[in-house]
């Protein structure tokens, strides 16, 4: 399998190269094309994300953290809850990574096994519809504005995951010896049969989360318009 840092520069480097075009198309402005190439590489993290005490696990743990504290922040600051004291801006971002760090984390890591369920496609397609709802939501006046954000978020989250299973796949084959090892195959799967439960958890999840997906129509019809891509 490819190590951390083929994972890391290979999804940058893809995702980077993805973004770059859909900004030279008019798709994206510069801030979208940023958060996008962000996320492409974080999406190449997390079919890791199942192998306890890797380094992938503690950037997208770390990162999930950030994101969970910030979400929980911007909800009680929010119109419904206009005074907070100093003390509870430092107690509660306290709490919450203490729960996800002490609680969900060792949680998660009992009952994960490494090339289990999260590395499969179902597992990159969930990851996707997750960050598609949560895009779509917290932008502000959503209901309001183009799905083509939210979309292309979710896109690049499976897209760098699809490159981490890709390259786990490929140095499972040995070219020097031309001969291809155990572990060929168990990296990139539809989903992770043996784990009936997981996986039946998951479908479950992703056929939830695609019934409630943002409208696709100015998503498609942006994409498929590249009049005004320029290559110098």
């Amino acid at each position: 399998m490819a190590n951390f840092s083929t994972h890391l520069n290979v999804a940058a480097i893809s995702t980077g190269l993805a973004s770059a075009v859909l900004l030279s198309a008019g798709h994206i402005n510069i801030n979208t094309a940023l958060w996008l190439w962000c996320l492409g590489t974080l999406g190449g993290l997390l079919p890791d994300v199942d192998a306890d005490n890797s380094t992938s696990l503690d950037i997208i743990f770390n990162i999930f953290s950030v994101v969970a504290i910030l979400m929980v922040l911007y909800y009680i600051t929010g119109e419904h809850y206009k005074e907070i004291h100093f003390i509870e801006l430092l107690v509660i971002p306290l709490a919450v990574y203490g729960i996800i760090k002490y609680l969900i984390r060792p949680v998660f890591e009992k009952i994960t096994v490494h090339r289990g369920s999260c590395h499969s496609l179902l597992f990159l397609l969930l990851c996707a519809l997750l960050t598609i709802q949560l895009t779509w939501i917290f932008n502000e006046n959503y209901l309001t504005k183009s799905s083509l954000h939210a979309w292309l978020s979710g896109g690049f989250i499976f897209f760098g995951g699809l490159i981490h299973l890709l390259l786990d796949e490929i140095y499972s084959v040995d070219l020097s010896n031309l001969r291809i090892k155990r572990s060929f195959g168990t990296a990139l799967k539809i989903a992770d049969f043996k784990n009936k439960s997981a996986t039946m958890i998951m479908l479950s999840a992703v056929i939830a989360l695609g019934y409630i997906t943002p409208e696709s129509g100015s998503m498609m019809n942006t994409l498929t318009d590249w009049s005004t891509f320029k290559v110098w």
